[in-house]
């Protein structure tokens, strides 16, 4: 269907806001239903939506309306509201096919509620489509329409041309299984009476409806006559539905503004379409309605997940563009010229397509840039990358219009439309409508991608903190101040604040929280000290490690030692096998650098102040021929040791594991010391937790 189709002046006021809904008409889908064409665009919309009413094609036709929203309805008017009200349409010749389409739907509806034999609203929009494809073909074929011919005329004419009348072009727009019965009313509203046999009576009215409405050779005993051979009514009863239709023709007429309807609905007289000629539309389109679109479609695409927003741009691409489903491909975060398919709803391409391969420069640039791209038909993809290729997969007669949703963070998706080779230019005219539609949908998925951030460390603050307190609840429910603590809240709440003993229980809780500071204060120790810890008076560790290092090592490079060990050291918890590592390590490193004949010195001290903290200090001082900053610095670095031995890296993680702390100092010429702190660890750890 071709852009900026003509349309009732009403419609888009109420639509747009100009104007109040007439109270004549009892909704706004009732004022959506006069007009034809946005009839039929509404109709062929039903197609993407499987999950509509199946009562008929007015139920169908409301829940598409109800679909679309106000805000896309409104989009979907803009274009032909500017040519409407800059004269480009809407003059004498389509006031004439609107009032005849009214006046056909209208006599349908009252030989339906004569007959009983048809749903009347049904029969009335199958009546206000028969001559829908007119218009149409008024903008694709004008010089068919330079003299006035009667239709019965014209579809002689048709029928020489084309082998096919206006009727089956307007069925041939109606595809859908769903809509077969109306697109046959269409189909055989010019067929002979005699032909219809047992037929469905829809399609016998709808013919009658056009022969009453002028649509037929004869005058107006003729047209009584095929009627009433059509739908089994007498001559009165026939004459009864003329006179309640064309009484209703007038009140639409005045309601909607439009002129001439007495001499157009004139009985017996033949129905002559002409159509004025069509001015070329503005080469730019005013500012004023490009802000407009934008805002409408932003309306349009505001959703709060990806689902709804591909529902609207399918609905969108169909009602505005009259395009296929476009199949979407999100763009994949890693890597950001790789998409993946997008939602089913869309029947999403299976592959992936990498725009960073050989050969797709020129496409990515061109996308990355906003603008979209295009393929014209299936010669020119035979020289497309293979990739590319099986992505467009077009049949003949196909061309592929590639779309890139693009939002400030970049290409967020694309959407690809297959369309009829022959709709290729007029999509490309339009191609600054599509990407206003394209911004939206990006905006939109930019929203929800920055809301679900948010909500995702939203989510992700409180689980900590609910973990913070769920341990802090099982820390204290495990202990037996955290006990006696919720039974005095529990006592509290039993009793009430006005209680009697309400202060005393109060002086309990504080009473409560300060044996608690205090014990925490006397289990104040570093959390990693190892729970194997026992009583090791390290004096006497010392000498042992000193004597077994003499036996292995020092004998033999002729290292003498002394100790200096301080005998105020209380006995303290650490484990065993750790200090005693510990301890080898240092004499190993000493002995390696202090040569032979050397001396070693081993020494103790007591209540060792560190950062307002107390440790043991444990230091060994060799007299070799030490060394500079940076050497000593590599022996704490952890690259473990060639020697096969624990290196100082190890050690001191050792002495941090035990929340010590280990250090070495030396100077070339005056040897090397290491200090060990330990923490003064008097108590057996958890002895207090019992």
């Amino acid at each position: 269907m071709p852009p900026g189709l003509p349309m009732l002046p009403l419609v888009a006021d109420v639509a747009l806001g100009r104007r109040a809904l007439p109270a004549a008409l009892r909704s706004f889908n009732a004022l959506l239903r006069l007009d034809p064409l946005l009839v039929l665009r509404l109709l062929r919309v039903a197609g993407r939506m499987p999950d509509l009413p199946m009562d008929g094609p007015g139920a169908r036709l409301d829940a598409v309306i109800d679909a679309c929203g106000r805000p896309l309805l409104q989009a979907a008017l803009l274009d032909a509201d500017e040519r409407t009200r800059s004269g480009a349409q809407g003059g004498a010749g389509h006031q004439s096919f609107w009032i005849h389409s009214l006046f056909t739907a209208e006599i349908a509806r009252e030989l339906a509620l004569r007959t009983g034999r048809a749903d009347p609203d049904d029969l009335a929009l199958a009546g206000l489509l028969l001559d829908v494809a007119l218009p149409l073909q008024a903008m694709t074929a004008p010089a068919r329409f330079s003299r006035a011919l009667g239709e019965a005329e014209l579809v002689s004419l048709e029928l020489n041309e084309t082998g096919r009348h206006h009727g089956e072009a307007g069925a041939d727009l109606l595809t859908e299984p769903w809509a077969l019965e109306l697109a046959d009313a269409l189909r055989f509203s010019h067929a002979d009476a005699a032909l219809f046999g047992n037929e469905p009576d829809s399609l016998k009215l709808a013919r009658a409806a056009e022969e009453l409405a002028g649509g037929g050779r004869g005058d107006a005993a003729q047209q009584s006559l095929l009627a009433q051979r059509l739908t089994g009514l007498d001559e009165a009863a026939v004459a009864d539905a003329m006179r309640a239709a064309r009484l209703r023709l007038v009140e639409l007429g005045h309601l909607l503004g439009l002129l001439r309807v007495e001499q157009v609905s004139a009985p017996g007289l033949p129905w002559c379409p002409i159509f004025d000629a069509q001015p070329a539309p503005p080469a730019e389109p005013p500012v004023v309605l490009e802000l407009a679109r934008a805002g409408l479609l932003a309306r349009v695409c505001d959703h709060e997940s990806e689902g709804p927003l591909w529902r609207s741009l399918d609905l969108a691409s169909a009602l505005l563009f009259d395009l296929p489903s476009p199949r979407v491909l999100r763009a994949d975060p890693q890597q950001g010229r790789r998409f993946r398919p997008g939602d089913a709803h869309l029947r999403p391409i299976p592959q992936t397509v990498d725009f960073a391969a050989s050969g797709m420069e020129a496409v990515w640039t061109a996308l990355a840039a906003g603008q979209p791209w295009s393929c014209a038909d299936v010669r020119a993809a035979s020289a497309l990358p293979v990739g590319l290729q099986r992505l467009l997969r077009l049949s003949p007669g196909e061309a592929a219009w590639l779309q890139p949703l693009v939002s400030d963070a970049g290409v967020e998706a694309l959407a690809l439309y297959r369309l009829p080779a022959s709709g290729l230019a007029s999509l490309t005219a339009r191609g600054g409508e599509l990407n206003a539609l394209a911004s939206a949908s990006a905006a939109s998925l930019r929203r929800q991608a920055e809301r679900a951030q948010a909500l995702t460390e939203l989510r992700d603050g409180m689980a900590e903190q609910y973990a913070a307190h769920a341990r802090q609840l099982r820390g204290d429910l495990h202990t037996p101040l955290g006990l006696l603590r919720h039974q005095v809240k529990s006592m509290r709440l039993k009793m009430g604040a006005d209680s009697l003993v309400d202060s005393e229980l109060t002086v309990f809780g504080d009473q409560i929280e300060r044996i608690e500071t205090v014990l925490r204060q006397f289990e104040s120790r570093p959390p990693d000290v190892s729970a194997e810890a026992q009583r090791i008076d390290l004096n006497q560790l010392i000498e042992q490690v000193v004597a077994e290092a003499d036996e292995r090592l020092f004998r033999s490079r002729s290292i003498t030692t002394e100790l200096h060990l301080d005998s105020a050291l209380p006995p303290l918890h650490l484990p065993l096998a750790t200090l005693r590592e510990l301890l080898q390590t240092l004499l190993a490193t000493s002995a390696e650098h202090v040569g032979t004949s050397g001396r070693i010195a081993v020494s103790t001290a007591e209540g060792v102040n560190l950062n307002g903290a107390l440790f043991a200090e444990i230091r060994i001082r060799d007299f070799g021929r030490g060394m500079d900053a940076a050497r000593v610095a590599a022996l704490f670095a952890a690259d473990g040791s060639a020697s096969g031995r624990p290196s100082l890296a190890q050690a001191l993680t050792l002495a941090r594991t035990l929340g010590g702390s280990l250090s070495g100092k030396s100077a070339v010429g005056q040897g090397t010391v290491f200090q060990l702190l330990l923490p003064r660890n008097i108590r057996r750890p958890g002895s207090l937790a019992g």
